[in-house]
């Protein structure tokens, strides 16, 4: 019974270190609440991980490895012992604790629990920065309003797949109020970025599932959260720090814009300067708003195209096939088009929705190799049955 106890114990911290997960505001320094519950779970789980295989995409294998090289290598050549501290950080994100997600191995009743957790820690942030708002943007309960966006961006890119995972009594009350939420998040956080990428996916996604019950949703949800916006937005309409506001030229988006500009420029000097293995993962590259130029200027133009590749190993199922499994990769699809207008590459809520993308890569390849193994055993089994 204790094997079963700590199994079940885990799954309890793993749901709720991902409901935690969009709340960054909840910890001490870089570690958060939510990342103890993770490697509590982790740990509660260890001697089952023990005995269990970590099955890894081999493109997404071979990337991680030159990644991780890049990276070191940059961090030798830099001679600075600051940078290790940020490299390890993009490491850990980007490569290490997507890796833990599939090591543990959540079952689909499990992994829709902790993606319905996300997009509830998500809500709940949203709901408790509103009454601080003021005349400012929403922060929720995170550092900065921008991360507020990002985790709501995140929560509609989970949509397809629960939509398409949860029972019908429960599909429309927890979609559409993961995507209302999400786009009150969106709005109220001022980021525009995250209302670029919002509108990216709300064109996307139809388009892709070509389903009209998600459409249906979809427009619903949208709807409700622009007549939000647009009674929210009369009082103030010169000094509104909605994004909507924000991306149409108003609010504070002067000072805002000019700050992205010095640091992309800043930042982009540095790739140009540094072409082959960067300057290293500094504080300075981390202001360009700009994740591939960051990511040029700290480990170079090789280092960028080795990054492209593993981005890309995320998402190749949505290409080649369509199916619950590979509406998983969705996260990894906004982390690669919100790239150029943000810039986060150290989260905990990007790394472990990753790893949820390599879920949907390996179920996937999993699905194809068997479909490849019955086509090629069909036809001994018709010529059995001829005889």
């Amino acid at each position: 019974m204790a094997p079963l106890g700590l199994d079940k114990a885990s799954t309890v911290l793993m749901v709720l270190a991902f409901g935690l997960a969009p709340m960054d505001k909840l910890g001490v320094a870089v570690l958060g609440i939510s990342d103890v519950f993770f490697f509590i779970a982790i740990g509660l789980a260890f001697p089952r991980l023990l005995r269990s295989r970590l099955p890894l995409p081999p493109s997404f294998v071979l990337a991680a490895i030159a990644f991780v090289t890049i990276v070191l290598l940059s961090c030798v050549s830099a001679g600075n012992g600051s940078v290790y501290y940020y490299a390890a950080r993009v490491i850990f994100t980007l490569v290490i604790l997507p890796i833990m997600v599939v090591w543990w191995a959540p079952n689909r009743v499990i992994l829709v629990r902790m993606l319905v957790a996300f997009a509830a820690g998500t809500g709940f942030s949203v709901l408790y920065g509103l009454p601080k708002i003021g005349a400012y943007r929403n922060y929720g309960l995170t550092q900065h309003p921008n991360v507020l966006g990002y985790t709501a961006m995140l929560t509609m890119a989970l949509v397809p797949f629960l939509f398409l995972s949860l029972t019908p009594k429960w599909r429309w009350w927890i979609c559409g109020g993961a995507l209302g939420g999400a786009g009150v998040g969106i709005l109220t956080s001022g980021s525009r970025a995250a209302l670029v990428v919002a509108l990216f996916l709300i064109v996307l996604v139809p388009a892709v599932e070509r389903s009209v019950p998600l459409a249906l949703t979809v427009i619903t949800a949208g709807a409700v959260v622009v007549a939000y916006v647009g009674e929210r937005a009369q009082p103030a309409a010169g000094q509104g720090q909605d994004a909507l506001t924000r991306l149409l030229g108003g609010g504070d988006v002067s000072g805002s814009d000019q700050a992205r500009k010095e640091g992309l420029s800043q930042t982009w000097h540095l790739a140009l300067t540094h072409p082959w293995l960067g300057t290293g993962f500094e504080l300075t590259e981390f202001l360009g708003h700009n994740v591939y130029v960051q990511i040029a200027a700290s480990i170079g133009f090789i280092g960028l195209a080795i990054f492209a590749w593993l981005l890309i190993s995320m998402v190749t199922p949505l290409l080649v096939i369509s199916n619950v499994n590979s509406r998983l990769v969705y996260p990894a699809l906004v982390f690669i088009v919100a790239g150029p207008v943000s810039p986060q590459l150290t989260d905990r809520y990007i790394g472990i929705l990753m790893g949820v993308a390599l879920i949907g890569v390996n179920s996937v390849r999993a699905q194809r190799q068997a479909e490849a193994a019955y086509e090629l055993a069909e036809p001994a089994r018709l010529l059995r049955l001829n005889r």
